[in-house]
């Protein structure tokens, strides 16, 4: 397995792109485990995956990828090693430093969507099910779609922009066609 498969190395997540977004339904947390473990491990680059089971008891759990976290680090890093090149002996100060304030910035992101997803699941998916939420470039969704075996339902949607703005736009769109499946 290669181990940089999935990272974008010095690249900054602001590009036009066309982004994919892929929710499932499932009726156990193991089969939309089985698919989350699946998607991580098929190869393709992923914008994120989020995986939200909600037990006989009520009680709501997400486990999502650590994309957030990386691409903040390599998105400042690269920043501050531009920023770095204008006072040439800095640049391994500014890098660090630009690296590890992503990185921060990038966690406070990653537990404010968990918070966010778990008070959605918690409205949304019945007792005992799961939902997998996949966002990933439209060039991966040859690779990463097929892999969604086990689901009861899914939805894709796409839409293209700035990465933040597909993003939106196409989870938007993927939880429109799974409102109008559930009703």
């Amino acid at each position: 397995m290669n181990p940089t498969a999935g990272l974008k190395v010095l690249s900054l997540p602001i590009d036009q792109e066309t982004t994919d977004v892929l929710i499932s339904s499932y009726l156990s947390h193991d089969a939309a485990r089985d698919d989350y473990e699946a998607a991580l491990t098929c190869g393709a680059y992923l914008h994120g995956a989020i995986l939200v089971a909600k037990d006989l008891s009520g009680k709501v759990t997400v486990q999502q990828s650590d994309h957030m976290v990386r691409e903040g680090a390599q998105g400042l890093g690269t920043l501050g090693f531009i920023t770095g090149l204008v006072v040439f002996p800095l640049v391994p100060l500014t890098t660090g430093f630009a690296a590890v304030m992503g990185g921060f910035l990038g966690e406070a992101l990653h537990l404010l969507t968990e918070s966010k997803v778990k008070g959605q699941a918690a409205a949304m998916i019945p007792l005992g099910c799961a939902a997998l939420i996949l966002a990933y470039p439209r060039s991966s969704a040859s690779v990463v779609a097929p892999v969604v075996t086990r689901s009861l339902t899914k939805a894709t949607a796409e839409a293209h922009g700035h990465h933040v703005q597909a993003l939106r736009g196409a989870l938007a769109g993927a939880q429109q066609q799974m409102a109008a499946t559930a009703s």
